[in-house]
């Protein structure tokens, strides 16, 4: 590895770095592998009877949601819940990124070795089918939303589903990166869109920044594109939640003098931003925790046979 390619992306983590703050926390789980065979790694802590997920990069490219998750599991679990850590979804994406320099097309650090995009792989709940809306999902390789040739095709995406079903959340926290807007799955009832309006305002109360990250969400136009939070809501009955950490004024201010494809979707100076981000994901994680769980109704199927 050059000099370049070690040095230009700190002061993130390499993926050992990674492996040894979750190790400083608890006993690191294995629950699966890679394409490329490397381990996807999981960590628990606190105790209760209801689990909360904080899961992160499962693109690649989006390291500031690594850093955040590993922040608030240096916060602590909220209390009285189990706090479970998946870190780096998509360990090759990240490796490959950070082999690079964060200077390749995103989509070439966006997908996973074998070029799909892990959240779009998820099974489509409801019977749902591929839709032609920009960004949900595309059947075409090359693209950066490519789904894969069939629901979890994909190793690290079937090994997470095997997790999520071991473990049963009540709630999920997905970070990603950048813009700064908080992102709900595509509910179909009333109760839910509610629920989903208050637990962003959780985030946003616990964020306490005056940032105020937007839940971007239509009951119009939102369609199901096989993205892990339409899987756990509505399959495993969790409340889920994607993060799009970053705020859009930090972001812009940053994206015009942005010399590669990585310093669009990740700060120079990182741990403010995932300080301030992960005091939400707690926030909006324990409100979540002292709610019913959302029903899982028929037709929702945990997978189909194909796209």
């Amino acid at each position: 590895m050059s000099t370049r390619s070690a040095n230009s992306l700190a002061p993130y983590l390499r993926l050992d770095q990674i492996g040894d703050e979750l190790s400083k926390h608890g006993e690191v789980e294995v629950y699966g592998h890679s394409v490329e065979g490397r381990e996807l790694w999981t960590v628990e802590i606190g105790a209760g009877d209801d689990v909360v997920f904080v899961t992160a990069a499962i693109h690649g490219i989006e390291y500031i949601g690594v850093a955040t998750a590993l922040e608030v599991l240096c916060q602590g679990s909220p209390d009285g819940v189990r706090l479970r850590i998946c870190p780096v979804l998509n360990p090759d994406g990240y490796a490959r990124t950070w082999e690079r320099g964060g200077d390749a097309p995103v989509a070439a650090l966006r997908k996973n070795s074998r070029g799909v995009d892990l959240n779009r792989n998820f099974p489509m709940p409801w019977g749902g089918r591929p839709s032609r809306m920009p960004g949900s999902g595309s059947g075409e390789p090359e693209a950066a939303t490519y789904r894969g040739e069939a629901p979890l095709s994909e190793p690290e995406t079937a090994a997470l589903v095997d997790l999520l079903q071991r473990t049963r959340p009540v709630a999920s926290a997905n970070l990603h990166s950048f813009m700064g807007t908080l992102i709900s799955p595509k509910v179909l009832h009333r109760p839910d869109w509610v629920r989903y309006s208050a637990l962003a305002r959780a985030f946003r109360r616990g964020q306490g920044s005056g940032l105020g990250y937007p839940r971007l969400a239509t009951p119009v136009f939102d369609v199901f594109t096989g993205e892990l939070e339409d899987y756990q809501h509505h399959v495993l009955g969790c409340w889920a939640m994607c993060v799009e950490c970053f705020s859009l004024p930090e972001t812009f201010a940053q994206h015009l003098r942005a010399p590669t494809s990585f310093w669009r979707f990740n700060p120079r100076s990182p741990h403010e931003v995932a300080q301030r981000d992960a005091r939400g994901v707690r926030s909006l994680l324990a409100t979540a925790a002292a709610s019913e769980r959302p029903p899982v109704r028929s037709g929702a199927s945990r997978s189909l046979p194909s796209w």
